[in-house]
């Protein structure tokens, strides 16, 4: 009996081990310790004291995370204070939202789980929700995803008046938090993390970078992306691959990327899913995707052609 007890006990202590190792390490204590600031910032009235106050109580004393993305966006206080004050509906209407972000932890596990099957040797990175001030959905370091959650977690009954186009139309299909997550966790399996933020490379390898993201987070998610790009870029593909093959190989990034349209996204991933559509091997075409050189112009040509995009 004795025996048979300690082999049951050798076994539930495997199981809670390997269920706990498995677990996405995910931080949410940011978004609380926003709003506590975002309260006290307005509890005064000298411009000087309410940029103090977020300098303190937010940016000085957030997770790692936080700093991490303060770092890389280049955050201050002085940007926050301003946006509180120039979008009160806004940051009324998200404060919701953001506060329901840590009851989809088992999604975001489900996630990590689906993303496994996909691609065996994903590495499961840490997970930070921040908030910011309206300037990044997100962005990951190698071993880091890193969210800005007031964006990530907008949708339809978010007030987006006064923002950016793209912001409301962006608002208008975006479905919660798990489709900005879905998309960055790619970024933490590319050599280097964000594109965005560590390479130096052409103009097609930034796009199938962030396209195949995309792709591969519409396979997790079972559902296509609806973004302002996506719409527009089904709607239009012809007329957009004929400009973009004439500037792929240059390094200007300014007309595809990280601006109001981001139709370099939607470039790469219609040549993503072309390729993934073609393979016969899924598994196969998913790890040559992730491991491609994104900085080998002759590497990218190839991926290219292998495609048969717009062919």
């Amino acid at each position: 009996m004795h025996f048979i007890k300690n082999v049951i006990i050798l076994l539930l202590t495997s199981f809670v081990t390997t269920t706990l190792s498995a677990q996405t390490n995910i931080y949410y204590s940011d978004i609380d310790l926003f709003w506590k600031t975002f309260d006290s910032v307005h509890t005064v009235n000298d411009a000087a004291q309410q940029i103090q106050l977020i300098q303190t109580m937010y940016l000085d004393k957030g997770t790692k995370g936080l700093k991490e993305l303060a770092r890389i966006r280049n955050w201050t206080p002085s940007k926050f204070q301003k946006s509180f004050f120039a979008h009160p509906d806004f940051w009324a209407s998200i404060r919701p939202n953001t506060l329901k972000v840590k009851e989809r932890k088992a999604d975001i596990e489900k996630l990590i789980t689906a993303y496994k099957k996909l691609y065996p040797p994903f590495k499961t990175p840490a997970i930070y929700f921040t908030i910011g001030y309206l300037e990044t959905g997100g962005t990951t370091t190698q071993t880091e995803v890193l969210i800005g959650t007031e964006i990530g977690a907008s949708d339809s009954t978010t007030n987006s008046v006064g923002l950016t186009p793209f912001l409301q139309d962006y608002f208008k299909d975006n479905k919660g938090i798990l489709e900005i997550v879905a998309h960055e966790l790619s970024h933490t399996q590319h050599k280097g993390g964000d594109m965005e933020e560590n390479a130096h490379t052409n103009l097609l390898g930034f796009c199938i970078a962030e396209g195949l993201c995309d792709f591969i987070a519409e396979l997790l998610l079972q559902h296509p992306l609806k973004t302002p790009y996506m719409r527009y870029g089904k709607e239009h593909e012809k007329e957009i691959w004929q400009k973009f093959k004439q500037e792929m190989h240059g390094t200007e990034l300014k007309d595809w990327l990280y601006n109001t349209d981001d139709l370099g996204y939607f470039v790469g991933y219609a040549i993503c899913k072309s390729y993934y559509e073609h393979a016969t091997d899924k598994a196969k075409a998913i790890d040559y995707m992730i491991n491609l050189d994104n900085e080998k112009i002759a590497d990218l040509d190839k991926f290219l052609a292998a495609s048969r995009y717009m062919q």
